[in-house]
């Protein structure tokens, strides 16, 4: 294990620099669209673009690089990321923002899927879940550091646009000199949604609906920060909060799913997920930090749900179904994603921005309700027959889940699927 992260180390800075470039964009075009005051609705849009460009990269992408290769493909995707955040700063139009999201977001998914199949080529089977930890570890304080560093920004500063510029280009340097060889590269297999839905109807709507409320959190909660007052500095804060929520909570949640019950987990993960999203809506007229201590809260409980339904979903797989149903349930989640933003968009323009975590609490309470009715639907999984829970950051490409450890674990009927 020493020596796979000995060798691995430049690669991991890399995926670093340009996650922290992804979180400092994220607050600071939702601060700048607030400023720039297109509109609840128009930002929501403009920052869905994101995962739609995601969305159209997982697909696209895996052709280019078994056709042109690793090196050629990365470079050309970091320097549209690059270049597209800068345009953001010269044109204060959202037809603008729109389209630069949507190829920041093609770019952002080719970047990871370049990165992640190099790790998935220094992982053997005993290091893929210490190799899969470190990497989601990497991505979550890229994440919060990147988002703490809006306090270099003002309201008509160029610099944290150049600064994101700055951070992804530094990143190819690390990444194209890391490896000696190339990696071999082959797209998962697809698996029709009726078969997805047919092994777990559970992980399907829970995905949707992750995708929604991640999307909510990620593409307009700076949005919501500045319109209740916050300064930029607080933004910042407020949004890592989010984060490192997750952090520090999502490995106690996920021993908890493989000692007990999945579904009964993820039940009350979800009633957790309600009230603390209640909770902050509540922490407003407490004052600012209340808040932010709320969001830490609310972070630390929803997002290990994105974990909690890929596990629920390899409990009922076979080794040669894992790859491509995950690949199916992260394009699942990166349609709700789509979704999530333009909804609470309109939900603050007709509501107020005060409508940002109700919103999110009302999300979280029609999946407890379906968690529900799943649960009278059909028995639960024995304990002992669960797949391991490896945890995972949010909205990662399929080609991560091939680092998956319970992928050599067990086999199973489709019979039991819940």
């Amino acid at each position: 294990m020493q020596a796979a992260l000995l060798s691995s180390w430049t690669l991991f800075f890399g995926i670093f620099l340009f996650m922290a470039g992804n979180g400092l964009q994220g607050v600071l075009l939702g601060t700048r669209a607030e400023s720039s005051n297109f509109g609840d609705i128009t930002t929501g849009v403009i920052m869905s673009g994101y995962f739609v460009g995601f969305l159209i990269g997982s697909t696209v992408v895996p052709k280019m690089l078994a056709r042109v290769g690793h090196v050629r493909v990365f470079g050309a995707l970091s320097a549209m990321a690059s270049s597209s955040i800068l345009l953001h700063a010269v044109f204060d139009l959202a037809l603008i923002w729109v389209m630069m999201r949507v190829v920041t977001g093609f770019a952002y998914s080719g970047m990871y899927i370049t990165a992640e199949s190099w790790i998935n080529d220094k992982a053997t089977n005993k290091t893929r879940g210490s190799i899969l930890s470190i990497y989601m570890m990497v991505t979550l304080v890229g994440i919060i550091l990147g988002q703490l560093m809006i306090s270099v920004s003002s309201d008509d500063s160029f610099a944290p646009f150049i600064i994101v510029s700055i951070l992804i280009s530094l990143s190819v340097l690390p990444i194209l000199m890391t490896v000696a060889k190339l990696p071999e590269f082959s797209a998962p297999e697809r698996v029709s949604f009726i078969k997805v839905y047919d092994v777990s109807p559970l992980a399907v709507f829970g995905m949707g609906f992750h995708g929604m409320t991640s999307a909510v959190i990620f593409a307009m909660g700076a949005v919501y920060a500045s319109k209740i007052g916050m300064t930029v500095n607080l933004v910042g804060i407020f949004m890592s909060s989010i984060m490192f929520g997750a952090l520090v909570l999502q490995y106690p949640i996920g021993r908890l799913s493989d000692r007990f019950d999945r579904r009964t987990v993820i039940l009350i993960i979800q009633i957790l997920s309600t009230f603390a999203a209640g909770l902050a809506f509540m922490s407003e007229t407490m004052g600012l930090w209340w808040l932010i201590a709320a969001a830490f809260i609310f972070g630390g409980v929803h997002m290990p749900l994105y974990s909690l339904y890929i596990a629920h979903a390899n409990d009922y797989l076979t080794p040669r179904q894992i790859v491509a149903t995950a690949s199916m349930l992260i394009m699942i989640n990166g349609i709700g994603a789509v979704l999530g933003a333009p909804i609470v968009g309109y939900c603050m323009k007709i509501f107020g921005p005060s409508a940002f975590f109700p919103t999110l609490a009302v999300m979280h309470l029609a999946m407890t309700g379906l968690v529900v009715m799943r649960m009278f639907s059909r028995p639960s999984m024995p304990n002992e027959a669960q797949a391991p829970f490896v945890a995972m950051p949010s909205r990662l490409t399929s080609v991560a889940t091939t680092l998956l450890p319970e992928a050599e674990w067990k086999e199973t009927d489709d019979e039991n699927a819940a």
